[in-house]
């Protein structure tokens, strides 16, 4: 039986040509709201290749029907931007690009749509970890297809509290200054997957609870003292919305028979001067909507969350200056506290691996966010 599975299953070879130049991928939208427009572009080297190629000293505007102008400055390594946009709800607009080597590239025109705000950022505890979720609704009934992303950031402390440093010029260990304390630190992630949820089967425009993240007890560290999480919301039309559905599928459900195969993602880019060219992106216009909410750790319920420091532990270093060198010195540890004999001398001192001491080694920074409250 495994060997008939087995014959079943074919390579999937597209029939995709590249250019030379490769294809060009457009990432971002018109932010018809409050802040920046910024896009993205880049090239696709080849089918088989994750180079992420920036697509530099091009000119990006974005344009209305109305035949209004907007350049975007280029930023450097294929960022484009505008800090804000006039925008008129009543008319549409496109993005045009002209790269460096002379080609020319427009969206289709799209009607602005105007995000409602988020109503609320929820959590519920489970057995294995929490659940992130959010609930909003438009009584325009206009909204209908709703994206969201996030941005997440936790506090954390190491293992053991280091206020001491070693000097390998002379083997002395010294105070370490509170700005060099490496005991706490705060670390942030963004979402990834494509976020998708309507309402166009419902009587109401109502989005209630959708689920945007669990996070586990077990196996991350984000709820082991502070969290917080952004939640981004957006609004689509109902073609931005098909192609961000089609997109998700194409890149989180390939793997087995039963997922959908690939497909051409297409989407509303054109190339004016060669239009049998294939561009890759959808930019439509859309206003962005936020809420931020904190979770303690004296919130969850009573169990067991991942420090990610389980297995740290100390080790003791005789005060002479050849083994404080060589346990500090070479990187292999970073002293923690001093040890006092009965005689109230310090006889040695306490150690372990910089992986259990400075919080750093863990991808977290020392810089406590502003808006930590």
């Amino acid at each position: 039986m495994l060997l008939i599975f087995g014959a079943c299953k074919d390579k999937f070879s597209p029939d995709v040509h590249f250019p030379p130049a490769g294809f060009l991928v457009v990432e971002g939208y018109i932010n018809t709201g409050t802040g920046p427009t910024t896009i993205t572009l880049t090239r696709a080297a080849s089918v088989d290749s994750i180079a992420v190629i920036p697509e530099p000293g091009a000119q990006v505007d974005v344009q209305s029907a109305g035949g209004a102008s907007y350049p975007l400055t280029d930023q450097g390594a294929g960022k484009y931007s505008v800090d804000q946009l006039l925008i008129d709800p009543n008319q549409t607009y496109r993005l045009h690009i002209k790269t460096s080597n002379g080609k020319e590239y427009v969206s289709d025109y799209s009607q602005v749509k105007m995000t409602p705000p988020i109503d609320t950022v929820g959590w519920s505890p489970g057995s294995d970890g929490i659940t992130i979720n959010v609930s909003t609704h438009d009584d325009r009934n206009k909204s209908i297809y709703y994206q969201w992303q996030y941005e997440e950031t936790w506090k954390y402390n190491s293992a053991y509290e280091s206020k001491l440093e070693f000097n390998p010029k002379d083997s002395s260990i010294y105070i370490r200054p509170d700005s060099e304390l490496i005991y706490t630190c705060w670390s942030s992630d963004q979402s990834t997957d494509i976020l998708l949820g309507s309402s166009a089967s419902l009587s109401s425009d109502i989005i209630y609870q959708f689920p945007l993240k669990m996070i586990s007890y077990s196996t991350t560290n984000r709820l082991v003292l502070r969290y917080s999480i952004l939640v981004k919301q957006m609004v689509l039309t109902k073609d931005w919305y098909e192609w961000e559905q089609k997109l998700k599928k194409n890149t989180e459900q390939l793997g087995s028979i039963f997922d959908p195969q690939p497909s051409q993602t297409g989407g509303n880019l054109h190339c004016q001067t060669d239009p049998s060219e294939t561009v890759v992106g959808f930019v439509g216009c859309s206003s962005q909507t936020e809420e931020r909410i904190f979770i303690d750790r004296s919130q969850l319920p009573p169990v067991s969350i991942y420090s990610g420091y389980e297995i740290c532990d100390q080790d003791t270093v005789l005060n002479l200056k050849l083994s404080l060198y060589i346990y500090f010195a070479t990187g292999i540890g970073i002293p923690i506290q001093p040890y006092h004999n009965a005689f109230g001398d310090i006889s040695k001192y306490y150690g372990s691996s910089a992986g259990c001491v400075d919080c750093r080694v863990r991808g977290g920074t020392l810089t406590q966010p502003d808006f930590w409250k």
